[in-house]
């Protein structure tokens, strides 16, 4: 793919780019809930003092640890924001060791490389693949994630500028600031395009920020693959059997239209014993409205798309593409779509596309290796 693949094995080289890490936080996040219930072109980052003051408010936040589902321990403990690492409780964390984050409810789940070697007693607290889960108190969930990814993009550029420094190639260095999570976002030795990702939070935001997709709302979907609008929508069943009733109940942070097969589920399953249907009738509802105007097609285009028709699907994404033109996210769903269909000629036509665009849009990268 010539200079697209160039592209994209530059950013390959980029630290903490471990792109199999956000299949598995966003598998090991939904088995919890089940469980548990700067300018443009600038080549300065910024500095330590910056971010430390950023976390400031953060500083002796209180949190519990969350092994198998469940908090542990009767107290929380407290975590601050070291120099060189996390410290929680009796345990350090240096950043250069947290490859990952996603927040899921009220919890932040953090991956961590695997050279990183725990004490015994944190050892204790780890989950499946090495996965450290917090639960906060007195701070949102979220909030104190954007307060590690900060730390992290900042120490994380401040090595890789420092190396390229030492080999004579400070003209590479280039960074943006996230306008949505505030993280520094790397681009040292890749051209400019377009389009900016954050892997920190999942935005999507154009170079001079005329265009800026949250990706606190639109992101790809755990369950379908395809970028939308992801909610959490509760996931509720009833059953009465003579003398013997249970229920089941989770929380499931889905796209639009996953939601819909959910209430369809969800209805079908709770018919006959008709306590479950309002739930149900409300993940409905709530796919259905407070959309952006701008990605209002989404969910109908996405549906078509992965029904294998990808040709109906284009009307609707060529209606987003006309407001938000190149948009990486919306050229991988149709790209998406006519793989469905068997078409991998016009899907890898709209990959590249889309890399054109966005050259370290981690999504299309996975797919391309």
């Amino acid at each position: 793919m010539g200079r697209a693949v160039a592209q994209v094995r530059i950013a390959e080289t980029h630290p903490r780019v471990f792109l199999n890490v956000g299949i598995v936080l966003a598998v090991v996040a939904d088995e919890l809930e089940v469980l548990g219930a700067g300018g443009r072109g600038t080549t300065t980052f910024r500095g330590r003092e910056d971010v430390m003051a950023k976390s400031d408010s953060l500083r002796g936040f209180k949190f519990r640890y969350v092994v198998g589902g469940n908090a542990r321990g009767l107290r929380a403990k407290t975590g601050t924001f070291a120099a060189d690492s996390i410290t929680l409780g009796d345990d350090h964390v240096p950043y250069e060791t947290i490859i990952d984050t996603v927040t899921r409810g009220n919890r932040v789940i953090i991956a961590l490389a695997p050279e990183f070697a725990p004490s015994a007693k944190l050892a204790k607290r780890l989950n499946e693949g090495g996965l450290l889960v917090l639960e906060p108190r007195g701070v949102g969930a979220r909030a104190l994630e954007m307060a590690i990814d900060r730390e992290c993009s900042t120490r994380e550029a401040e090595r890789l500028h420092r190396t390229l420094e030492a080999q004579g190639q400070e003209h590479l260095i280039r960074t943006e600031r996230c306008p949505v999570c505030d993280s520094t976002v790397d681009l040292s030795g890749l051209e400019t395009t377009q389009y900016v990702y954050c892997r920190f939070c999942e935005s999507i935001f154009s170079a001079d920020r005329s265009h800026v997709t949250s990706g606190e709302q639109y992101r790809i979907c755990d369950d379908c693959g395809m970028f939308d609008r992801i909610q959490a929508y509760p996931e509720f069943y009833f059953y009465f059997l003579l003398i013997v009733y249970g229920f089941s109940f989770k929380k499931r942070f889905l796209c639009d239209s996953c939601a819909h097969r959910l209430f369809l589920k969800a209805l079908g399953l709770n018919l006959l014993f008709l306590i479950g249907i309002p739930t149900a009738i409300w993940v409905k509802i709530k796919s259905m409205v407070g959309r952006e105007d701008r990605f209002a097609a989404l969910p109908e285009a996405n549906a078509l798309a992965r029904a294998g028709r990808p040709r109906e699907a284009s009307l609707g994404y060529d209606a987003i593409l006309r407001n938000q033109p190149n948009h990486p996210a919306i050229l991988r769903n149709q790209a998406l779509g006519h793989l469905k269909a068997g078409d991998e000629t016009a899907a890898t036509d709209l990959l590249r596309r889309s890399l054109a665009s966005c050259n370290q849009y981690l999504p299309v990268v996975r797919m391309l290796r």
